[in-house]
């Protein structure tokens, strides 16, 4: 494994930590002010970090070029992810609301590299990662089963 790959590889995790507290603060934020409250105020302050990141110190502007018009989805599945977290996390818990979400995520991430939807590169599912598949599904049971 290369250093570029790695530093991928620790990027990808530290999203995921991000993730989890993002629902877990989305669920507190929510208490306060409700569920679409709370997607509000994320959407909105976090839209100003970025336009104050790219103004001052990347000093560019957002460019809304030619895109496909499923690209602009990106938003409403963002919304609709914020408000359905931070709703779950308080009535689960944060493991199996994560759990949950990353079982979902690896199975349609599966279905979109098979067939390379959404114009992404097609990589063909390799049946060899059908074991780990099942170890996943069964960590995934013990989670939402054990209590």
């Amino acid at each position: 494994m290369t250093g570029g790959v790695v530093v991928i590889y620790f990027l990808v995790f530290l999203a995921g930590v991000m993730l989890s507290l993002m629902q877990s603060f989305g669920g507190v934020l929510s208490g306060y002010i409700g569920l679409f409250g709370s997607s509000f105020v994320v959407h909105l302050i976090g839209g100003m970090l970025l336009i104050a990141y790219l103004a001052v110190i990347l000093r560019q502007r957002i460019r809304l070029g030619p895109m496909p018009w499923y690209a602009y989805l990106a938003a409403a599945f963002g919304i609709a992810l914020t408000t359905t977290n931070s709703y779950c996390v308080t009535r689960l818990g944060a493991s199996l609301t994560t759990c949950l979400s990353v079982a979902g995520q690896l199975f349609f991430s599966i279905l979109i590299d098979h067939f390379g939807l959404l114009g992404m590169r097609k990589r063909r599912f390799d049946p060899r990662r059908l074991p780990a598949l099942g170890l996943i599904l069964a960590g995934l049971a013990l989670i939402t089963f054990a209590g």
